[in-house]
């Protein structure tokens, strides 16, 4: 049976290949040990072992898993580039844009000789993650690190020793690390001119309240968009909790406000929906007494009423977008700084309209 190369299962197979490629013939770890350490189900681990046994790889002796001898694997001469991409939580939850890159990009990267190993863990975001980073790094060597969902901690830890990375997001401002990301700055501008557009002049941007490196580019470029119209009134910008009662509260103080704003870009799908529906229930109209853009697509947004204007980086275009950028790490085995900004699809819904009495 086939078994395709970007499944869970392969992917599990393929940190286990690299373990056994640095081993010394001894055991591999339990089938629980593995489900607990790699975060999949047990279901998973055996489907991968099962792998590994088809490639012989590793047999089965009694209840224990060994490495074959190493005279029936390949030499490390011919074995493919090893790619490591860290995720801060398993790749069964994963937002579906996440997991489609992922799974594009895998198959990108066997197609040019290289293979990626999905390695998943909280511990590796923390503050003090110093020493589960060392310990990672030194047991699953790499060419190169794509680094998702990063926060500032992490990819300071790599941009200070120099190892080989690059930031599937932006980076902070003092990082000199290799990134893709979407054009934020220029995503925030094309909202500001389609609120614009129909005559909007009092706008909120809603933000996390954790900063993310792209929230600073979003910012700014919101804020370039309205600079040189004169009718604007300076934009509010929001940066509250993800949790819909935090946006709930912020939305409240807004319109609790003498002239509150009438267009709101929104950080995320999320926040969309926790604003529409909060509206509804108050008897407010989209897009007759408010408008709303969302930054991003959400599964859900397409079932959604009226059709929400919103922006959606197709994740093809991403993942091809961080094999080039893999590529040209690889060529000059230097970490050095160079930015791939890729501009989002706009679709323009129904949920954008002059505001009332206009």
């Amino acid at each position: 049976m086939h078994t395709r190369f970007h499944s869970i299962a392969a992917q599990v197979a393929a940190s286990l290949r690299e373990e056994i490629g640095n081993g010394n013939g001894s055991a591999l770890a339990s089938e629980r040990e593995l489900t607990q350490r790699l975060q999949v189900s047990r279901r998973t681990v055996r489907k991968a072992l099962a792998i590994l046994r088809t490639e012989g790889l590793v047999k089965t002796v009694g209840r224990r898993t060994l490495p074959a001898p190493a005279a029936r694997r390949k030499s490390p001469a011919n074995q493919p580039a090893q790619i490591n991409l860290l995720l801060p939580e398993p790749l069964v939850r994963a937002r579906p844009f996440t997991a489609l890159w992922i799974s594009q990009l895998t198959e990108l990267l066997q197609a040019n000789g290289c293979r990626l190993g999905v390695i998943t863990g909280h511990k590796y975001y923390g503050l003090r993650s110093g020493r589960s980073l060392a310990k990672l790094v030194a047991t699953h060597p790499a060419r190169c690190w794509i680094l998702a969902r990063s926060n500032l901690p992490l990819q300071q830890w790599f941009n200070d020793r120099g190892i080989p990375a690059i930031v599937a997001g932006s980076t902070y401002p003092g990082i000199i690390l290799p990134s893709v990301d979407t054009d934020h700055a220029a995503l925030s501008r094309h909202a500001a001119a389609h609120f614009q557009r129909q005559g909007h002049t009092r706008l909120a941007l809603f933000l996390e309240k954790i900063l993310h490196a792209g929230d600073i580019e979003t910012e700014l470029g919101f804020k370039a968009g309205l600079a040189d119209w004169k009718q604007a009134v300076e934009p509010l910008i929001c940066r509250v909790e993800r949790t819909p009662e935090a946006v709930v509260r912020e939305l409240k103080r807004l319109l609790a406000l003498r002239q509150p704003p009438t267009g709101f870009l929104l950080c995320n799908s999320f926040s969309y929906l926790t604003v529409l529906s909060y509206l509804a229930a108050q008897g407010r109209r989209i897009p007759r007494d408010f408008s709303l853009i969302s930054q991003d697509e959400g599964p859900f947004l397409a079932h959604v009423y009226p059709n929400p204007a919103r922006y959606l980086t197709n994740p093809t275009k991403f993942a091809s977008a961080l094999n080039r950028a893999v590529k040209r790490l690889l060529d000059n085995d230097l970490p050095r700084e160079f930015k791939i900004r890729i501009m989002p699809d706009f679709i323009a819904g129904a949920s954008v309209a002059p505001p009332p009495g206009e």
